[in-house]
Protein backbone atom coordinates (compact mmCIF):
# COMPACT_ATOMS: atom_id res chain seq x y z
CA UNK A 1 0.00 0.00 0.00
CA UNK A 2 1.05 3.38 -0.87
CA UNK A 3 2.72 6.30 1.61
CA UNK A 4 -0.27 8.49 -0.54
CA UNK A 5 -3.13 5.98 0.78
CA UNK A 6 -1.89 5.24 4.61
CA UNK A 7 -2.03 8.74 4.81
CA UNK A 8 -5.96 9.14 3.41
CA UNK A 9 -6.44 6.01 5.73
CA UNK A 10 -5.59 8.36 8.59
CA UNK A 11 -7.54 11.25 8.02
CA UNK A 12 -10.45 8.76 7.61
CA UNK A 13 -9.74 7.27 11.02
CA UNK A 14 -8.95 10.39 12.70
CA UNK A 15 -12.48 11.50 12.01
CA UNK A 16 -14.04 8.43 12.74
CA UNK A 17 -11.79 9.01 16.09
CA UNK A 18 -13.65 12.05 16.41
CA UNK A 19 -17.20 10.70 16.20
CA UNK A 20 -16.20 7.83 18.61
CA UNK A 21 -14.70 9.96 21.25
CA UNK A 22 -18.80 12.17 21.23
CA UNK A 23 -20.01 9.10 21.40
CA UNK A 24 -18.44 7.26 24.36
CA UNK A 25 -19.53 10.89 25.87
CA UNK A 26 -22.69 10.39 24.91
CA UNK A 27 -22.87 6.68 26.71
CA UNK A 28 -21.47 8.12 29.81
CA UNK A 29 -23.71 10.83 29.71
CA UNK A 30 -26.61 8.53 29.54
CA UNK A 31 -25.24 5.96 32.00
CA UNK A 32 -23.85 8.24 34.83
CA UNK A 33 -27.47 8.70 36.37
CA UNK A 34 -30.94 7.22 37.02
CA UNK A 35 -32.55 10.71 36.77
CA UNK A 36 -33.48 11.35 33.05
CA UNK A 37 -33.00 15.59 33.62
CA UNK A 38 -29.05 14.43 34.50
CA UNK A 39 -28.90 11.89 32.02
CA UNK A 40 -30.37 14.40 29.04
CA UNK A 41 -27.90 17.16 30.15
CA UNK A 42 -24.89 14.95 30.71
CA UNK A 43 -25.43 12.58 27.71
CA UNK A 44 -26.03 15.57 25.53
CA UNK A 45 -24.52 18.62 27.06
CA UNK A 46 -20.83 16.79 27.05
CA UNK A 47 -20.31 15.43 23.82
CA UNK A 48 -22.09 19.50 22.99
CA UNK A 49 -19.19 20.76 24.39
CA UNK A 50 -16.69 18.79 23.21
CA UNK A 51 -17.77 19.56 19.42
CA UNK A 52 -18.29 23.18 20.53
CA UNK A 53 -14.22 23.25 21.98
CA UNK A 54 -13.41 21.14 18.95
CA UNK A 55 -14.97 23.18 16.30
CA UNK A 56 -13.93 26.36 17.53
CA UNK A 57 -10.14 25.64 18.59
CA UNK A 58 -9.15 22.10 17.13
CA UNK A 59 -10.72 21.38 13.74
CA UNK A 60 -9.08 22.83 10.35
CA UNK A 61 -11.59 25.75 9.93
CA UNK A 62 -11.83 26.78 13.38
CA UNK A 63 -12.60 29.99 13.71
CA UNK A 64 -9.52 30.35 16.41
CA UNK A 65 -7.52 27.25 15.85
CA UNK A 66 -5.20 27.04 18.42
CA UNK A 67 -1.27 26.21 17.49
CA UNK A 68 0.68 23.59 18.52
CA UNK A 69 1.00 22.26 21.15
CA UNK A 70 -1.44 23.60 23.08
CA UNK A 71 -4.06 22.46 20.02
CA UNK A 72 -2.07 19.02 20.63
CA UNK A 73 -3.06 19.04 24.39
CA UNK A 74 -6.63 19.56 23.49
CA UNK A 75 -6.86 16.92 21.33
CA UNK A 76 -5.12 14.51 24.47
CA UNK A 77 -7.71 16.04 26.63
CA UNK A 78 -10.96 15.25 24.57
CA UNK A 79 -9.73 11.80 23.16
CA UNK A 80 -8.74 11.33 26.55
CA UNK A 81 -12.26 12.12 28.03
CA UNK A 82 -14.11 9.99 25.49
CA UNK A 83 -11.45 6.71 26.62
CA UNK A 84 -12.51 7.69 30.27
CA UNK A 85 -16.37 8.03 29.69
CA UNK A 86 -15.82 4.50 28.22
CA UNK A 87 -13.64 2.88 31.14
CA UNK A 88 -15.86 4.48 33.44
CA UNK A 89 -19.07 2.86 31.84
CA UNK A 90 -17.52 -0.24 32.04
CA UNK A 91 -16.17 -0.50 28.29
CA UNK A 92 -12.65 -1.09 29.83
CA UNK A 93 -11.56 -2.51 26.32
CA UNK A 94 -13.01 0.06 24.06
CA UNK A 95 -11.25 2.65 26.08
CA UNK A 96 -8.08 1.34 25.95
CA UNK A 97 -9.02 0.67 21.91
CA UNK A 98 -9.63 4.40 21.66
CA UNK A 99 -7.20 5.73 23.79
CA UNK A 100 -4.50 3.94 21.69
CA UNK A 101 -5.71 4.45 18.50
CA UNK A 102 -5.78 8.26 18.71
CA UNK A 103 -2.19 8.14 19.89
CA UNK A 104 -1.33 6.37 16.77
CA UNK A 105 -3.07 8.30 15.06
CA UNK A 106 -2.04 11.56 15.92
CA UNK A 107 1.87 10.59 15.82
CA UNK A 108 0.87 9.47 12.47
CA UNK A 109 -0.30 12.86 11.64
CA UNK A 110 3.45 14.49 13.25
CA UNK A 111 5.01 12.12 11.00
CA UNK A 112 3.31 12.85 7.80
CA UNK A 113 3.18 15.99 8.26
CA UNK A 114 -0.71 16.24 8.53
CA UNK A 115 -1.00 19.15 11.57
CA UNK A 116 -2.25 21.65 8.64
CA UNK A 117 -5.35 19.62 7.87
Amino acid sequence: MSERRMRDINLGLRFILEMAALLALLIWGFGASDQLVVQLILGLGAPALAMLVWGTFVSPKAPRRLDDPVRVGVEIVIFGLGALALIASGLLIPGVLLAAAAGISLVLMFLWDQRGM
